[in-house]
């Protein structure tokens, strides 16, 4: 028999209770051994689930903040303001990321929440701010409020994303 074609008797969880149920394979059976399968639908830990969201969240809010406020200006009144548009993208794919790496939607919302905190810091915490820039008199002040609330559909983009994500596992593991 081929390792391809072997069948193992399952249980997949501990609340379905059908031990009959066998499902073909290509893990060897009952020897312990760590395949990429296996490795790839281990679960993190809650801790390993903080960190992951903790330092993505410090490293993405940095890296995102300083970026955000990159303008084309193509004339005195056209401008484009694509580090804008590239920091949402970034905070969106990190969030996405991070909540479905370690499959927690909370995780999804961390690394937002810790870039909105870090430029509500960078732009209020010391007068005169040169990283973050709020006022309307100005493209760049504008960009400024524009990117808190770039933040805030982000994130609430990529929790939408990572829950259903999530809850496609679950049915599909389900069955």
């Amino acid at each position: 028999m081929s390792r391809s074609a072997r069948t193992t008797p399952v249980n997949p969880a501990p609340w379905h209770s059908d031990p009959g149920t066998e499902i073909v394979t290509d893990e060897p059976a009952e020897t312990g051994e760590i395949t990429p399968t296996t490795a790839a639908s281990a679960h993190p830990t809650t801790l390993s689930a903080v960190l992951t969201a903790v330092i993505t969240g410090l490293l993405i809010g940095s890296v995102a903040t300083v970026m955000h406020a990159n303008i084309w200006y193509l004339n005195e009144s056209v401008w484009l303001p694509w580090g804008l548009l590239f920091s949402g993208a970034l905070v969106w794919f990190a969030s996405v990321w991070c909540g479905t790496a370690t499959r927690r939607v909370w995780a999804a919302a961390v690394p937002g929440l810790l870039t909105y905190v870090l430029s509500w810091a960078f732009a209020y915490l010391k007068n005169g701010s040169a990283l973050v820039v709020t006022s309307w008199e100005a493209p760049i002040g504008m960009v400024g409020y524009a990117w808190f609330a770039v933040i805030f559909v982000a994130v609430m983009a990529a929790v939408i994303v990572t829950g259903r994500y999530i809850s496609r596992l679950r049915r599909q593991a389900r069955g």
